[in-house]
């Protein structure tokens, strides 16, 4: 059956109605940000197999797509709803965002906000709220570097207005092995890790056309057959899980 995905407006529908989410409650709520300001770098990707592999551990998760193009909204209209549950809400005001993850927070064990590639007033409110973010990155060259050297700034400027830490870690996404710019890329990494404090992610998430097939077909590709990508993906879930653990202490 053609999955639908749950706006705004229909959460509020269905708060007003019945005064809650018919979602159990939960004590603590993982808040994740994966977050650019450059267009094209896997944000979404990441986001939907981060929640995939979660919903298919046993994990009550959800997605909100703050971007415009709605990619994740998307994404979950193809889903099947045998599968397991990811629901999607589509939220890209800053005032909306914030009552969203109000009302989601301690009914989903984790929410995963997937961001759009600019610097708006509703990003900047997403990682505010985030226990942790991260910052999905390709090692295609100065582009990518400037972009994120932008963002970093923009999070140093966040941490000293909220004084708070902020956590983020640069996730690699559609790396090369055998391409040589892209192992002297990793190395220039940590220039930026030292200056802004940020992390990287061991977990290296390489270019393979599984990620596009599975996404077409509302998939993560832990349900898809490519035993490279799931193995790649569980390791990351298992990493990221890892620290949570630490940060949300």
């Amino acid at each position: 059956m053609y999955a639908f995905c749950i706006s705004f407006v229909y959460l509020c529908a269905i708060i007003n109605a019945k005064g809650m989410l018919n979602i159990p409650f939960k004590e603590t709520t993982m808040i994740i940000t994966v977050i650019s300001f450059k267009g094209g770098v896997g944000k979404s990707t990441i986001s939907q197999n981060l929640a995939v592999t979660l919903a298919n551990e046993g994990r009550d998760v959800c997605i909100i797509d703050a971007d415009e193009n709605e990619s994740s909204n998307i994404w979950y209209s193809f889903r099947d709803e045998n599968l397991a549950a990811v629901p999607v809400f589509h939220v890209t005001n800053r005032t909306d965002m914030s009552k969203t993850i109000n009302t989601l927070n301690s009914r989903f064990e984790i929410v995963i906000i997937d961001c759009p590639p600019a610097i708006k007033d509703t990003t900047s409110r997403a990682v505010a709220k985030s226990d942790f973010s991260i910052i999905p990155i390709t090692p295609t060259g100065g582009s990518d570097v400037w972009a994120t050297e932008k963002f970093l700034q923009h999070i140093e400027l966040l941490r000293d207005r909220l004084d708070a830490p902020l956590p983020c870690y640069f996730a690699v996404n559609r790396y090369e092995s055998n391409v040589s710019m892209h192992k002297a890329y990793l190395e220039a990494l940590d220039a930026y890790q030292e200056q802004y404090q940020v992390g990287r992610l061991e977990t290296i998430i390489h270019k393979r056309s599984a990620y596009g097939e599975a996404n077409a077909n509302g998939l993560g590709v832990v349900e898809y057959e490519n035993p490279k990508a799931k193995k790649e993906i569980k390791e990351l879930v298992k990493e990221i899980m890892t620290i949570m653990s630490s940060v949300t202490v």
